[in-house]
Parts: C-alpha cells; sequence; structure tokens
C-alpha cells in the first residue's frame, strides 16, 4: 500500500470516528431530505437504530406544527443552483421541533450545508442537530429568576413607597384630632372648620391609595376586569370633577366643559373613575396656586374623548417615555406626594377598553392628556 494511500485510509477512518461518535447528531441526505448515511447520535436523538434510519425522509421525525415550513424550507433548498453555494452553509441555527419514535419531541438547533456536483448542483445535504432542551430548561429558569428578582424589587419599592404615602395623612388626621380633642372649647367656628376640612382631606387621600393599591394588584395580575354600564358622561363627569374639587381646595378651580348633548354609553364606571380620577389627581397635585384644570369631553362618531388639560410644571421630554412604568416620577416633581402608580393604572384601565392614551407637555407651561375611548367597548 502506497504513502497517498494509506494517508488517505487514516484520513478517512479519522473522518469516519468524528462522523461516528461526534456529540451531536449528524446526517446526510439527498437534496429531497432521505437520509443515507446517519451517526449514533442522531440515533440516539430519534430513539431508533441506526441501520432502520437509512433511507427514511427527515421529514417524518418533524412535528406536525412544523412540518409544512420544513418542507417549503426543503423544497426551496432543492432548488438552488449557484457556483457562490459552494461548501456554504444554507441554515444556521434553524430551530425546529422533532418527534422521536415513541418519545416526546424536543426542541432542535440545525445547521444545513450543501453537498455539490462540478456543476454546482445540490445533491445532497449535511445536517448537524442539536438538542436544545437542557438549554431552554437554562433560559426559562433564567427568565424566572429574573422575573422573580423584578418581583421582589417591585415589591420592595411599592412597600416603601405606600408606607411613605400613607405616613402624612395620618399625621394629619392625628393633629387635626389631637388639636380638637384638646382645645375644642377655646377653637373658633372657623378654625375647627379647617381642622376637619384636613382630616377629610387626608381620609381622602388615604382612601385614594388603598384604591391604587388595590387596582394597581388586581392589574399586575392580571385580574383587572372590564365590565361596562350604561353611564350618563355628563353627569358622571359633573360629579368627579366636584370631588376632586374637594381635593384641590380653593387655590385651585376644576371646570367642566362638554357640549349640551346626552353622553349616554357604555363605558366601566369604575375603571373610568380611575382613570379621570388619577388624571384629575395628578392635575391638582403638579399644577400652581390659583390656576385651572379643565376636563373636556367630545362625543365623537365612533369614539368619546375625554381631555385633561393643566397649567402645571409640565414634564421633562426625558421621562415622557417612562410616564407609564409602576413607580416612576418625573425627575422635577420633588417633595409633590405620590405613589408613581397611578398614571401605570390609567394606561392599564385605558387599554382594557380597547382605547388609546396621549400626553403633551411643556415645562412651565402645562401638560394635556388625551383619552380616547371606543363606542361599544
Amino acid at each position: 500500500m502506497s504513502v497517498a494511500h494509506q494517508a488517505t485510509e487514516a484520513e478517512r477512518k479519522r473522518y469516519q470516528e468524528l462522523f461516528e461518535f461526534a456529540p451531536d447528531g449528524y446526517l446526510l441526505t439527498t437534496a429531497s431530505g432521505v437520509i443515507q448515511e446517519a451517526n449514533q447520535a442522531a440515533a440516539s436523538l430519534l430513539n431508533i437504530e441506526k441501520r432502520r434510519l437509512i433511507g427514511k425522509p427527515l421529514a417524518v421525525f418533524v412535528t406536525d406544527a412544523n412540518k409544512s415550513t420544513f418542507r417549503t424550507q426543503l423544497n426551496r433548498l432543492s432548488d438552488i443552483s449557484s457556483p457562490d453555494c459552494s461548501s456554504s452553509l444554507l441554515y444556521r441555527d434553524w430551530e425546529l421541533s422533532l418527534k422521536p419514535r415513541q418519545s416526546e419531541p424536543f426542541p432542535a438547533e440545525i445547521s444545513i450545508s450543501a453537498i455539490l456536483n462540478p456543476q454546482s448542483e445540490i445533491v445532497g445535504l449535511r445536517w448537524l442537530i442539536r438538542d436544545m432542551t437542557y438549554r431552554h430548561q437554562v433560559e426559562s429558569l433564567r427568565r424566572e429568576l429574573e422575573a422573580e428578582k423584578e418581583f421582589s424589587e417591585l415589591k420592595s419599592r411599592f412597600i416603601q413607597t405606600v408606607s411613605h404615602e400613607f405616613r402624612t395623612p395620618l399625621n394629619m388626621i392625628y393633629v387635626s384630632a389631637q388639636l380638637l380633642a384638646r382645645s375644642r372649647d377655646s377653637l373658633t367656628e372657623e378654625k375647627s372648620h379647617q381642622l376637619l376640612q384636613r382630616t377629610d382631606k387626608a381620609v381622602r387621600r388615604i382612601t385614594k391609595i388603598l384604591d391604587d393599591v388595590l387596582v394597581f394588584s388586581k392589574a399586575s395580575a392580571d385580574k383587572l376586569e372590564l365590565n361596562p354600564t350604561l353611564l350618563d358622561l355628563d353627569q358622571f363627569c359633573q360629579t368627579i370633577v366636584e370631588d376632586y374639587q374637594v381635593l384641590a381646595g380653593s387655590t385651585k378651580t376644576l371646570q367642566f366643559n362638554s357640549p349640551e348633548i346626552n353622553h349616554s354609553v357604555c363605558l366601566d364606571e369604575k375603571l373610568l373613575y380611575q382613570i379621570l380620577g388619577n388624571l384629575l389627581s395628578n392635575a391638582i397635585n403638579y399644577s400652581l396656586p390659583d390656576s385651572s384644570i379643565e376636563l373636556a369631553l367630545t362625543h365623537q362618531r365612533d369614539n368619546i374623548r375625554f381631555q385633561i388639560k393643566d397649567q402645571g410644571m409640565g414634564i421633562p421630554r426625558e421621562d415622557l417615555s417612562r410616564l407609564f412604568e409602576p413607580f416612576h416620577r418625573a425627575k422635577n416633581v420633588k417633595n409633590i406626594p405620590g405613589t408613581g402608580l397611578g398614571l401605570s393604572i390609567v394606561k392599564k384601565a385605558v387599554e382594557l377598553h380597547g382605547g388609546t392614551i396621549r400626553v403633551e407637555s411643556e415645562i412651565g407651561i402645562g401638560t394635556t392628556f388625551t383619552v380616547t375611548l371606543p363606542l361599544g367597548s
């Protein structure tokens, strides 16, 4: 035996060993996908004896959900004929689901390269098959751990924020109650009325925080439901403006504007109160004394539009993209109280109605929120 022949035979054996004992599945097929050779790893992955693989179409091991895509791609490969294809990799990291014999499907990552004849026509295909089950499990575990970490951080921020927001109104109630109890006989009627108003305002604030917490909790668990009922929108809006005028006090004026038309439509009353209430509350908190806040209602052909406009401090441009994230507050709010939950609740409630929310703001000029809800939502 010549030296050249010995070298060729040694190379062939080395290739055969690499082919046979490679950790990933390796197949040679015709251009139409009929298996001609397979290593032991491929046979193990497909749960069939290696000799029984030969002559079978690879398509029989593809799950029903992936069969159509698989055959389409295989037909495209068999039609390729170009000098540029020589030893080219036709597909890298193509994922599909394979179904072994008498076993559960598994996610597979596949790379395919062409076997060409001298005329640069594809006469066969090389398939490298890698079981992605373990990698998918690791990725799933990583996502779960990240979600758990994010939830833990969110819960921590939630507790800190809500605890802080409760402290101020509770202190206000405590101080007012102490003054009324100790100095009731010496207090003027006007002073007593002021203390009672302060207490009422603090109670309303606590009630709003609790409402926000409850709605946010349901929204986070995807348990917020839409229950539309027939509403007289003009009366509804007038009532909510009167409610929030109490919170605004005498230094800010709330106005409701609407054409003289009966706006009775089906919307979720509780969620609509959350939408408008949170927007009005923000407008009150971030507006200067002696300014006005307007709620305008427009009844259009296919939708209802609510517009809340204030003359407040405005929202920095860099905060607009994160405005509806839970606990996010604009950098210019400083010590103005707030949980950072309101706008995330508003967005969720608007989306449940199938509506949209838009914001326009200019520093030192004011902010306008426009909520559009489709009729019949």
